[in-house]
């Protein structure tokens, strides 16, 4: 279900955010979730609730004599009223459009405040299914048919990358909280996937520690000894052959995982999946293998437990 900040609600629906939030206050008919970084979330549902009480308000009603039907009941109604409606869409692909444009034109300036735009207005798991995701297979279609420029394709990575890094730094723990260290093997220099769960974990609850791109082993046992860490992440996208794949996973199941917890993903682990048979460390290939992992982690748990539904976003960070 996607996630919408009041802002794109606001757009969406042509009625002012302050207006939303006098409704929120006073009638409680929705109660927007508070993401980790305190802004309001608007689910579908409450998008299709608020959608039928602006119909009804321009049909003559007032807000108050809706609000003592009910949320249930408003619901309801809505739903019949919407099978008559035409679907109200966000503005994803107007972003989604602007993003390549300003990618193709090489405007630095323009790729970060249309990416801040998109942060403030949906939920990061919204922004990355609905905007990110298809941003970035459009930009690379357009490179695989020779219309976008390596250059282009390597600043607006470089951009998201860097609003990646701002989100994960601007949410600290308030409690105590098991640490997961997150980093990509020596070699490995593509961090999107890696920092999308990273993201996606200290909003659950975890305490990060980001060490990025192209960490030798040696410096990975060095962070674990010293951060005694709960959970270590690693992202292992591209491999020059099967070869150098078997031989990064068979020196990290060696010299480390046996002693610390270490779960690994990427598109060559998908790609040889089948031919590695570690002894400690976890693979993660899969959507499925993450979230149905009978070890998954959690903050304050001792054992399995079920996994958030911002986690199931994990796919990035096992697929790219």
């Amino acid at each position: 279900m996607a996630r919408y900040r009041i802002k794109a609600v606001s757009r969406m629906l042509g009625v002012r955010p302050e207006l939303l939030r006098m409704w929120e206050k006073r009638y409680h008919l929705f109660k927007p979730q508070r993401a980790g970084n305190r802004y309001r979330e608007f689910d579908d549902e409450d998008v299709q609730l608020l959608r039928y009480i602006c119909q009804q308000i321009d049909q003559g009603r007032a807000i108050g004599e809706l609000a003592v039907e009910g949320r249930e009941a408003l619901l309801r109604q809505s739903a019949t009223a919407d099978a008559h409606a035409p679907a109200i869409q966000p503005d994803h692909a107007i972003l989604i459009d602007a993003l390549l444009e300003a990618a193709q034109r090489f405007d630095k300036n323009r790729l970060e405040a249309k990416l801040a735009e998109g942060a403030a207005l949906y939920s990061f798991a919204t922004l990355l299914k609905a905007v990110v995701t298809p941003w970035m297979h459009r930009m690379g279609e357009l490179w695989a048919a020779g219309q976008l420029a390596v250059a282009s394709e390597r600043l607006a990575t470089v951009v998201l990358t860097q609003r990646l890094l701002t989100m994960l730094q601007a949410t600290v723990p308030v409690a105590p909280a098991p640490v997961l260290l997150c980093a990509c093997p020596a070699g490995e220099r593509h961090e999107l996937g890696l920092l999308t769960f990273a993201y996606i974990m200290q909003q659950v609850g975890w305490h990060i520690y980001y060490l990025g791109a192209d960490l030798p082993i040696h410096e990975l046992q060095y962070a674990c000894q010293h951060l005694q860490p709960a959970l270590v992440a690693l992202s292992l996208t591209h491999a020059v052959d099967q070869h150098s794949c078997l031989a990064t996973v068979q020196e990290i199941d060696t010299l480390c995982a046996g002693t610390f917890p270490i779960w690994i993903g990427g598109q060559a682990l998908a790609r040889y999946h089948h031919l590695l048979h570690p002894h400690w460390l976890q693979l993660m290939p899969s959507l499925h293998a993450a979230c149905t992992h009978p070890l998954w982690p959690a903050p304050g748990s001792t054992g399995s437990t079920q996994v958030q539904p911002e986690a199931a976003l994990v796919k990035v960070a096992v697929q790219q």
